[in-house]
């Protein structure tokens, strides 16, 4: 018994088997949700992903949503201020406000922050100026006698202003000309999940619009910011991203498909074996991965595109073994055995090409292998098991008919292909060319190239600019004791010291920092200022510099060291531990912009691993340290991926084909399409990032079936056929690439920067791969043929 006859008898049960694996598949598909932080796509094992989840374990959360006030009149911008921040406090999600700072506190104690040695130096800069002051009251003091001037004393102490009313804050968190305040407003949750992130923020919005911001002054503007209101944002950028491109890929798929048939039948019949397919391959995602990501999450729409394709071949084979006046059971054996004997390998290359993804530690690519690969193997068996399943029931029932040709030609004409040679001499240009292109292209590593940026997130990152002196992403350490803390705090300023050619570290902080422990000898180098002031400077200085003097005295009042009870408590809370402990935390902050993906892996390699004077090795932390480890992962498993996809198509092509020739042949369009595609990357100037460098693997994956199909029908039909495999196979190649261009082409519409880069390059990579199948393969087999031909006519 044939195939088709196999799968004629069991169509029933096929049919069955797959509708209840579909509503199983169907609700466990309905459980996935998608991880938009891009901090989910390393693996569990990475140190720096071990020390974020320990730090979280201990410090609890540290997002907060951010309402930025904007005004002239700073009188309204206060009140609003005031009244709003007592008005969150009481709100529901609201755990407390951050608006302002004690001021008086850091007035009385500022120079109480300053080491030994800075006050020492201090004391000496009022005392060189001093002298030098005196001695221009000298009768006898000539200024300038040698060519020297005091201009650097006169710096330095100009300096030292500056230097202790910078460590002042201002009372509220305002800009430099006072017409932006932020207020910080931190959950009551300390691992805010998105849902409670969206019900803040809506809940905040409310809060706003009914304080009518409009009646305190005509040009108050609220807007809302920071990492709460962030995530949402790319969070829901990313959902209408994904839903815009499902709309726009499965109607242009189905459209096309019903074009193509010319039957609403023909495209219900593969629509429903591939939906089949789908609702297993993301049933069987949700249990074994569990979510989707932001690389994964277009995936359906893509599986769709891509799944498509063996529907296009396999119906395309039965509708012309119909139409040829063969009956129902040889048409359905003909797609099962000869078309689904190349569907089959090219599925199977494709789907083996995805799962040599999975051993990548980037989960961006080793996600992507697996539903991929999966899905792949899925649409298969979808149409080589039950689309001729669903064919042969909707045949019985008269719901699909195909008509025979009235005339049928037993013999084709032979015709070859034109232009072979100059086909090849121009591939061979194009290819040296875009050799040398293809090294040009450059790797993106500006993150705010790739976050979905809204209208209101650029307003509120311009508006609060120096609003806060330090970076709210500091690294973060965690210690088990005080000699801990000491220990890392040396380490981390013996690299602030030695790394002078490329410095990243701005400061470290800790709790002793915050509450230093010889205040008794600050004091004493206080006092003997103080004594200094009042001695020696008293009626000496004049003009600008006695002015300073007089605003610097206040600092000098202190007396008393201060305690933790008598710190802020809005400044000491990043300190405390999620049980109310003061903490051992070392934080670690940052003297370049982590945006620039370089300064973060610099960052990263600077205080990521702190080894201490005593040999013990520390794990540092935080959300841009993630994305640095990920960036050096990511590029490094890029070209792994790459060369491991290559080699396992290789791998599989040869064994079907068992013949070095014929897999070359099959591959090499592949291999041109690919570096084409990377040199037009160079020639509209577009980047690789953290999203599109998936692309690649994918081309290589996708674009291996054109090369097989033409290949088997080419064996199947033999030589002197090329015009009649490319009339039949390559119109239906040509639909599969269109069906696949349309899956990825609603993401070029995308607002993702990320997902928008890999739109563009997929649809540069599948239309490379086609015309190379179409035009290079056709012409180098005719190539052949040529050389057959000069061969068979030579005399022996």
């Amino acid at each position: 018994m044939c195939k088709g006859a196999v799968i004629a008898k069991f169509s029933y049960p096929i049919t069955l088997v797959t509708l209840v694996l579909s509503v199983l598949g169907a609700y466990f598909s309905s459980k996935l949700t998608l991880q938009s932080d891009l901090a989910q796509l390393l693996p569990e094992n990475f140190e720096s992903v071990q020390a974020l989840n320990r730090m979280k374990e201990e410090m609890g959360g540290v997002s907060n949503l951010r309402v930025v006030v904007e005004c002239s009149d700073y009188a309204a911008l206060v009140r609003f201020a005031n009244d709003f921040a007592e008005a969150a406090e009481a709100d529901t999600f609201v755990n407390y406000v951050d608006f302002t700072n004690e001021v008086g506190f850091y007035k009385r104690n500022g120079l109480l922050f300053l080491t030994v040695d800075e006050l020492e130096s201090l004391r000496q800069s009022i005392e060189d100026k001093v002298a030098a002051e005196k001695q221009k009251l000298n009768p006898l003091f000539v200024d300038d006698l040698f060519g020297e001037d005091d201009e650097e004393s006169t710096d330095d102490f100009a300096d030292l202003e500056e230097k202790y009313r910078g460590r002042e804050p201002t009372t509220y968190h305002t800009n430099a000309d006072s017409t932006v305040l932020v207020i910080k407003l931190f959950p009551k949750t300390s691992g805010t999940s998105l849902s409670y992130g969206q019900n803040m923020v809506r809940s905040i919005r409310n809060l706003v619009d009914s304080m009518v911001p409009g009646k305190y002054s005509p040009d108050l503007n609220v807007y809302l910011g920071g990492s709460i209101k962030n995530r949402i944002d790319e969070y829901n950028v990313i959902i209408d991203d994904i839903l815009g491109t499902a709309y726009y890929g499965l109607g242009g798929v189905l459209f096309l498909i019903i074009i193509y048939f010319r039957k609403l039948a023909g495209a219900f019949l593969i629509t429903v074996s591939l939906v089949a397919s789908l609702t297993w391959t993301f049933g069987l995602t949700y249990l074994v991965i569990g979510n989707l990501n932001t690389i994964t999450g277009f995936l359906f729409v893509i599986l769709f595109g891509l799944g498509i394709d063996y529907g296009i071949h396999a119906f395309a084979r039965y509708v012309e073994s119909r139409r040829n006046g063969l009956d129902l059971i040889e048409s359905v054996n003909n797609l099962v055995e000869h078309t689904g004997r190349a569907l089959t390998t090219t599925a199977v290359t494709t789907s083996a090409a995805f799962f040599s993804l999975t051993i990548m530690d980037f989960r961006g690519f080793s996600d992507l292998g697996f539903i991929s690969g999966v899905g792949i193997l899925f649409a298969l068996v979808g149409m080589v098991v039950v689309l001729p399943a669903l064919i042969v029931i909707f045949d019985r029932m008269n719901w699909l008919t195909v008509k025979a040709r009235a005339e049928k030609s037993s013999t084709s004409v032979p015709r070859s292909f034109p232009y072979s040679s100059g086909v090849l001499v121009l591939s061979g240009l194009l290819t040296v060319a875009a050799a040398y292109g293809a090294t040009k292209v450059v790797f993106e590593y500006d993150f705010t190239n790739l976050r979905a940026i809204t209208e209101e997130r650029k307003q509120v990152s311009r508006k609060t600019d120096g609003v806060f002196d330090l970076s709210e992403s500091p690294a973060v350490v965690l210690a088990s004791s005080k000699a801990e803390i000491s220990e890392v705090v040396d380490a981390v300023q013996g690299v602030m010291a030695s790394d002078t050619v490329t410095p990243t570290i701005k400061t470290v902080r800790t709790v002793y920092s915050l509450v230093p422990e010889d205040q008794k000898e600050r004091l004493v180098k206080i006092g003997e200022i103080r004594q200094l002031v009042h001695e020696e400077a008293d009626g000496v200085l004049s003009g600008p510099d006695e002015e300073k003097l007089n605003r610097f005295r206040q600092y000098l009042e202190v007396s008393q060291p201060f305690t933790w009870d008598d710190f802020p408590v809005k400044d000491k809370r990043q300190f405390v531990n999620k049980r109310g402990e003061i903490g051992n935390f070392v934080f670690i902050y940052p003297s370049v912009a982590l945006r620039d993906g370089k300064n973060a892996i610099d960052f990263r390699d600077d205080v990521g691993q702190i080894v201490t004077g005593n040999g013990k090795t520390y794990h540092a932390s935080s959300s841009n340290i993630i994305l640095a480890d990920m960036l050096t992962i990511m590029i490094g498993e890029g070209r792994w991926a790459v060369g491991l996809t290559f080699l396992v198509v290789f791998t599989i092509v040869f064994l079907d084909f068992r013949n070095i020739k014929a897999t070359v042949l099959i591959l090499s369009p592949l291999m041109l399409g690919v570096l084409w595609t990377v040199a037009t990357m160079y020639l509209f100037d577009l980047k690789w990032n953290l999203f599109n460098i998936v692309v690649i693997p994918s081309i290589i994956g996708i674009g291996v079936d054109n090369g097989v199909h033409i290949y088997h029908r080419y064996t199947e039909e033999g030589p002197g056929s090329l015009m009649h495999v490319l009339r039949h196979t390559g119109l239906a190649i040509l639909m599969t690439t269109l069906t696949t261009i349309v899956g990825y082409s609603g993401l070029v519409a995308a607002h993702h920067p990320g997902l928008n880069s890999i739109g563009k390059l997929a649809l540069v990579g599948i239309s490379l791969t086609f015309v190379t199948a179409v035009v290079f393969l056709p012409a180098a087999l005719r190539f052949l043929e040529k050389r057959t031909e000069r061969s068979a006519s030579v005399p022996a």
